[in-house]
């Protein structure tokens, strides 16, 4: 009984240990943002998206600034993904290139990063009108005190309209993965859930829930709310 005893309370010292580890190793985050698209005509548009991250535990908050110009081509299948007014999600194949600046918006803080992104996306319609997207990114990363450095993000998403009378929401979940060639491994892996909800004819707001985990930071865990303001011009 004695060594049972030990034994039971060992196993709850080391329970205890990890759940305190997974704890301190966790943050919980909020996450907005707004996104400007302007249509250049059926096949081009050019994006302005901002967005902070704010740590409800530290006072730290990140900014970040971003320009993209889209490309779509043009469309050699008759059958359309989207009955919706966006036509870059009615698009097999769509391209973006960018330019993002993150920055620390705290006083005393002055890491930065400027970060050219070229990125594809593939859709691909499946039966039960879910649609699957398929998007490969690159990023070119010149961060403050560090060398040049480029990430590889893959990212599978999967969405599906449900009209509600003239309403039409898009519930979606999906999973990315990071490859950072400062550690020459995977070392982050982004899980999310989230709904598009149009309010008017030219603005979506989507909240969403993501599980960031990453082996290589301080914060190895994150738990964000998010909340997009998407307006469409």
């Amino acid at each position: 009984m004695f060594h049972r005893d030990k034994l039971a309370f060992a196993l709850f010292l080391l329970v205890g240990s990890c759940v305190t580890a997974e704890a301190q190793a966790t943050t919980q985050e909020f996450w907005p943002e707004i996104g400007f698209y302007v249509d250049q005509g059926s096949r081009t548009r050019v994006v302005f998206a901002d967005s902070l991250r704010l740590d409800h535990e530290a006072p730290g908050t990140k900014g970040s600034f971003t320009y993209y110009l889209d490309f779509a081509l043009q469309p050699v299948f008759r059958r359309e993904l989207r009955q919706r007014d966006d036509v870059f999600r009615r698009r097999f194949l769509t391209f973006r290139t960018g330019y993002r600046y993150i920055t620390s918006l705290a006083n005393g803080e002055s890491s930065s990063e400027n970060r050219a992104i070229a990125e594809t996306t593939a859709r691909y319609p499946l039966p039960g009108k879910i649609v699957i997207a398929d998007r490969n990114r690159g990023e070119f990363r010149f961060i403050k005190g560090q060398g040049f450095s480029m990430r590889y993000r893959n990212r599978l998403w999967a969405e599906r309209d449900f009209k509600v009378r003239r309403l039409v929401l898009t519930p979606y979940v999906y999973d990315e993965v990071f490859y950072d060639t400062r550690y020459g491994s995977w070392n982050r892996n982004r899980l999310a859930a989230g709904v598009q909800v149009p309010v008017g004819p030219h603005v979506v707001v989507e909240p969403y829930l993501l599980r960031q985990n990453d082996s290589q930071s301080t914060r190895q865990h994150v738990h964000a709310l998010g909340l997009a303001l998407n307006l469409y011009f």
